[in-house]
């Protein structure tokens, strides 16, 4: 079995350890003598006998300061990859109307100045409705303008900005003339989604912002604090698109707790929205489904998701959100969000702690989540 291991250092006693590592001074003698030779065990006593010259504790059990610069320095770090999963369903009458799976590698550097390059690649669409073939095909024509993004953060780890905007601009109007022109003049649904994003693409900092993927990537992850075992409020009045009317955004608020693991913190996070924020959707409803669906306007909006922090190096690991979009009983929509670092949790800087080793140990791997509410 692995541990961390603690070097004694002049002054510890026993108490001194286990305040500095949040355990009892019981808990730790009781881990230390269940696995350290016979030679080596703690006495109840306040004082360390001399010829003991480490501690053994749980692997990757970390000090309070060490949880403190875990929680202020969450990160994707530098140079690293993710895989993006994406499956969305839109349900009416319980019957699927598209039904859609797809994947990509983002390549993310995120600076010290909270300043995050991405760049999206190898996409691949792996379940998608054929009769909106087309219209999924450009759609993801017209988002290859954002592949590459460089935006800054807020203290709190969300999108502040938009850094290369005219990049952007530049490569939407060579898509919009090379790539999209044909379909657009066969057909004028892909005409008025054209329009649609000529008039977005004016505000790309507001386009970016209030996209749902974007925000799931770039959620508040800064200055949490953990474990925590009751639902603490993290940031009100977030505006997304709506998934079911794009035209129109919704409000939400983040909630969350905590708790730590292993080798991990894990967060996590949720969002329900009461129905009257969602008022504004009635009419657009009544307009568009109402009468052909036989069924009142009953909005409802949740966000469930949990995402695990290595310890040691404060990445993001790994995520799972679940996003539900209700405006009646027979008209829903659902997306599911995994994003999974590619590369390993090896520490980049081990020259940092001179006092604590840790004994490595084959990598624990998160949990998958599963989201409670997607049919309830």
């Amino acid at each position: 079995m692995n541990h961390k291991v603690y070097k004694i250092q002049k002054g510890d006693t026993l108490h001194s350890i286990a305040e500095k590592f949040q355990l009892s001074a019981e808990a730790l003698r009781t881990y230390h003598n269940s696995h350290c030779e016979l030679s080596d065990l703690l006495s109840g006593e306040e004082k360390l006998p001399r010829h003991i010259k480490i501690v053994l504790l749980p692997l990757g059990q970390l000090t309070k300061d060490e949880k403190s610069n875990i929680n202020n320095n969450l990160t994707f770090g530098l140079k690293e990859e993710y895989k993006i999963e994406i499956k969305n369903l839109f349900l009416v009458k319980n019957d699927p109307m598209s039904e859609n799976q797809t994947e990509s590698i983002w390549g993310i550097t995120e600076n010290k100045n909270a300043q995050v390059d991405i760049q999206v690649k190898d996409k691949k669409i792996h379940k998608y409705d054929t009769q909106l073939k087309t219209l999924i095909e450009v759609i993801n024509k017209i988002n290859e303008s954002s592949d590459h993004l460089q935006i800054v953060l807020n203290e709190e780890g969300t999108i502040q900005s938009v850094l290369n905007k005219n990049e952007i601009l530049e490569r939407w109007e060579e898509i919009k003339f090379q790539d999209v022109k044909f379909s657009e003049l066969q057909d004028d649904f892909v005409k008025i989604i054209v329009e649609q994003y000529n008039k977005a693409f004016e505000n790309v900092s507001k386009l970016i912002k209030e996209n749902m993927l974007y925000q799931v990537v770039f959620c508040p992850k800064n200055n949490l604090r953990y474990p925590v075992l009751y639902t603490q409020p993290l940031k009100k009045n977030i505006e997304v698109n709506s998934l079911i009317f794009p035209q129109k955004n919704i409000c939400y608020d983040w909630f969350y707790t905590s708790k730590e693991e292993k080798e991990y913190i894990q967060f996590s996070l949720q969002a329900d929205v009461p129905s009257t924020r969602l008022q504004h959707f009635k009419e657009l409803y009544e307009k568009g489904y109402a009468a052909m669906l036989q069924s009142p306007f009953n909005p409802e909006f949740k966000i469930e998701g949990q995402y695990m922090f290595h310890k040691q190096t404060g990445k993001l690991k790994q995520a799972y959100v679940y996003a539900k979009e209700q405006m009646s009983k027979e008209l829903l929509y659902i997306v599911q969000y995994k994003i999974t670092r590619i590369s390993s949790d090896e520490p980049e800087n081990t020259e940092t702690n001179t006092k604590d080793e840790t004994i490595p140990l084959n990598e624990e791997k998160p949990k998958a989540f599963t989201s409670r509410f997607l049919f309830d």
